[in-house]
């Protein structure tokens, strides 16, 4: 939970992470479920409390400090939809985002660019190697990735290879999108640098 960005925790979705990890462990404590759901443990007690009130859970106690959790039939059955409801809005969200990688994708393609490399080996691109693989036909071909990163370099993201920036004339890519967001000026510096045709650049977040 600690590294979400965009989402603040519902009470719902800590009612539906505290099920799961019951079920998965009944001997967990509660300092281990404060972890789970990002809370101060003091606070665990007090949703636990009101997850036994609604009869998802029963308490055993093993001794005045050890105490396991049990889900019930009707706790599982909330858990479950709980589940279901937060996957059907990771999906409308990832629906929305995708529609907006897809228009991306559909401008290069627009610009006559079937070949290309990426350069940024990280988040950004492999979610645009992820919605190239979801299309029918594949009419971009991600050629390898590009990486300033010594020691990416020689490795490989979902199959491709990171390279050099020196290595783009090897791969003679129809053009060279940077997928970085943080980097981005000082790539374009560095693409500069070693002769590429700057017309032939793409920003993923710029112009």
């Amino acid at each position: 939970m600690e590294k979400m960005k965009f989402f603040k925790p519902t009470t719902e979705f800590k009612e539906m992470i505290l099920l799961q990890e019951i079920e998965n462990n009944h001997t967990i404590t509660q300092k281990q479920l404060a972890e789970a759901i990002g809370a101060a443990p003091s606070m665990v007690n007090v949703y636990i409390s009101e997850l036994e009130e609604k009869n998802y859970l029963n308490r055993e106690y093993i001794s005045s400090k050890i105490v396991n959790y049990k889900i019930t039939p009707q706790g599982l059955k909330r858990k479950n939809y709980l589940l279901i409801c937060y996957m059907r809005e990771l999906l409308a969200l990832y629906k929305l985002a995708k529609s907006n990688v897809e228009k991306f994708l559909q401008s290069i393609e627009n610009k006559g660019y079937k070949n290309i490399l990426l350069y940024g080996a990280g988040e950004v691109a492999e979610t645009i190697i992820g919605v190239i693989r979801d299309r029918e036909i594949y009419s971009l071909n991600v050629l390898a990735i590009i990486d300033d990163d010594l020691q990416k370099q020689g490795t490989e993201i979902l199959g491709y290879r990171i390279i050099d920036r020196s290595e783009i004339e090897k791969y003679n890519p129809d053009a060279v999108v940077i997928t970085s967001y943080t980097f981005e000026e000082d790539i374009m510096e560095k693409l500069n640098e070693v002769g590429y045709e700057i017309g032939k650049v793409v920003r993923f977040f710029g112009k």
